[in-house]
Order: structure tokens, then C-alpha cells, then sequence
């Protein structure tokens, strides 16, 4: 069978996955139906790289299998389930075109897929997802995000942190949050991590001079928001 003819037969619905996805859709009705098999087929049979490349919504429907797909990609072919099998007319897009860091408790249906950002000098890189940018669908005022298994009441839902450049450090430092609470993120260029080819490391006021050359620390001190949050 196709994954799509899997998806429309709800043979995923009861799976973990798929029970969670269910009740976080609402529990009731054709979409969360819908969600629940996709999210439960996608757990059980997709991998997730945040650069699929050549990988296409209608290739995974047609295909069967394992199969790496991004967000967009699995964004899209739920939205031809919602449109083709559902009839719905009012689906949409819902993108996020900006750096954020993601809420707890959000999970990727890949269950390898923990998340691209740590503490520094750990091993272990799920604290939280370091997206560029992000896909959903939204339907009946909802937004469905079948790539991290939610359902949110807006476009700001799995947003936990947006973050920014700090200037002249060549994008491998960038800052989240204000004042005191201000986070640092470092990038770990080389590495890779399950679903990502970008990790990122959160770096603590004293650990910045050490680990940063010594132009990107300067650039860091002269940062305004870190000057206000006076972490030197």
C-alpha cells in the first residue's frame, strides 16, 4: 500500500504517536482523525532532515517506507490529505521565517530527532530545536504541525525564543531572550546531529571568554542587548 492509502486507512491512528497527535487536536472529528494517522504513519515510517532535498509531498503520498522529509515537505502533503480526501477549502500555509528557538515538550515524529541545541560541553543536544524556519497548516483556526506532533492556537505556537545575530561574529553567535535571561548560542561548525546539520551550543557569561575567539567575544561584549543585560 501507499503511504497515503495507509495514512486514509487510520491503520496509524492507535499508535502512540498517533493517540497524542489525536488529543491534541481535539479528539473528535474528521481532521483530528486525519492528523492522529498521519502523525502516527510519519513516527512510524518517515525520518526527518531539516534539508530533504529532492524529496516531494507527493513522493512520500505515492511512495512507501522510510523516506527523509523536512517540515515543508510533511507540511505539504498533509495539506493534500485536508484538500483532496477531507474537501476542506480553507487550508493554508503557515510559515515561520525567522530563528527560534522551540517551546519544551515539543517532539519530532522521528523519534531520533531530539533537537539541535545543548550546554556547552555536553554531548547531548536536546534542550530545544534551532529552526531558520518552520511549517504548519492551519485549518478551522487551528494550526497543525505534524512535524512536531502539535496543534497550536496560533502562528507563534512552537516559539519559545526568537533569536538574533549578534553583529559581526558571522552568524555563529546569535542571542535569545532579554536582560538577565538573555541566552547566548554558539554554533558548533563540523557538527551534526539526527535531523540537523547545524548544532548549537548555550554558552554561560563566564564561558564566553574562554570558548570564543577573541574578535567574536569583543564583537559579544559590544552587543547592546548584552551590554543592558550586563552579563560582563
Amino acid at each position: 500500500m501507499s503511504a497515503r492509502e495507509d495514512i486514509l486507512s487510520g491503520k496509524f491512528q492507535k499508535s502512540p504517536a498517533g493517540q497524542l497527535a489525536h488529543t491534541k487536536a481535539g479528539g473528535t472529528g474528521a481532521v483530528a482523525d486525519l492528523f492522529a494517522s498521519f502523525v502516527g504513519y510519519a513516527n512510524a515510517t518517515w525520518n526527518y532532515a531539516a534539508q530533504a532535498g529532492g524529496q516531494t509531498a507527493q513522493g512520500l503520498l505515492d511512495g512507501d517506507g522510510k523516506k527523509s522529509a523536512a517540515c515543508g515537505t510533511v507540511r505539504e502533503a498533509l495539506k493534500t490529505l485536508l484538500r483532496d480526501d477531507l474537501h476542506l477549502t480553507d487550508v493554508k500555509n503557515e510559515d515561520i521565517n525567522e530563528y527560534f528557538l522551540t517551546k519544551p515538550g515539543l517532539e519530532c515524529f522521528d523519534s531520533q530527532v531530539k533537537g539541535n541545541v545543548g550546554n556547552h560541553g555536553k554531548m547531548t543536544f536536546d534542550l530545544a530545536c534551532h529552526f531558520s524556519t518552520h511549517y504548519f497548516v492551519s485549518t478551522g483556526g487551528k494550526h497543525y504541525d505534524p512535524c512536531l506532533m502539535a496543534v497550536y492556537t496560533s502562528q507563534d505556537g512552537p516559539i519559545a525564543h526568537r533569536t538574533k545575530v549578534i553583529k559581526d561574529t558571522e552568524g555563529a553567535l546569535r542571542k535569545a531572550g532579554t536582560g538577565r535571561s538573555l541566552l547566548i548560542l554558539n554554533l558548533l561548525r563540523g557538527r551534526a546531529v539526527p535531523g540537523f546539520g547545524s548544532v548549537w551550543e548555550i554558552l554561560l557569561p563566564s564561558e564566553c571568554k574562554a570558548v570564543l575567539p577573541r574578535n567574536q567575544f569583543e564583537s559579544l561584549k559590544n552587543d547592546q542587548d548584552v551590554k543592558n543585560a550586563r552579563l560582563f
